[in-house]
């Protein structure tokens, strides 16, 4: 019986992946979205980020705060590698929803990079959505944040393999300054 690994040269890409963390910033989540973002940077996935962790898009004059953030999230999920929605419980999840269900249905073949992690209570929408593209989307369902940070490094190593070739010739580097804006 052989057991499996994940080749070392998909490993070299992690760097490059560009991975987009999308959840709630409401009432202290963004605090525990940040802490995951730092988690999987110390794990070698050094572009992962939070819409709000971008310059560009502009924000516009007299433009609400919500309503920026949700702007960028949906600018920057077309520049990204593997999309990342956390669903915490005890909070309004409702721009997740919506950035969730943005993504599946406007970037085609999108549910096999989307990883979906939830606490109880999820949305019925959300658990919908993860039905309809069952099984290609990866659903990560979590107790603690200690429990998600080790769940998400594990699906994003898995999801290497279907990336190297696309990634392997990108530079390391801050992805706002690489793509094309």
């Amino acid at each position: 019986m052989s057991d499996w690994r994940t080749p070392p040269e998909y490993l070299f890409i992690l760097p490059k992946l560009r991975i987009l963390l999308m959840g709630s910033y409401r009432d202290g989540f963004k605090d525990r979205l940040e802490s995951m973002r730092d988690h999987l940077i110390q794990k070698k996935m050094m572009n992962c980020r939070l819409a709000t962790d971008f310059d560009k898009p502009r924000r516009m004059p007299d433009e609400p705060i919500e309503s920026y953030n949700l702007r960028k999230s949906e600018y920057w999920v077309t520049h990204a590698d593997v999309f990342f929605f956390v669903f915490f419980d005890g909070t309004d999840n409702s721009s997740v929803a919506i950035e969730l269900k943005t993504t599946l249905s406007q970037i085609p073949e999108s549910a096999w990079r989307t990883i979906l992690a939830y606490q109880e209570n999820v949305p019925s929408l959300v658990a919908g959505l993860g039905r309809r593209y069952s099984p290609e989307i990866s659903m990560i369902p979590f107790s603690n944040d200690v429990d998600l940070k080790r769940q998400a490094v594990g699906n994003i190593v898995r999801l290497l393999g279907r990336f190297y070739f696309t990634v392997y010739n990108r530079p390391i580097g801050e992805w706002e300054y690489s793509s094309v804006i």
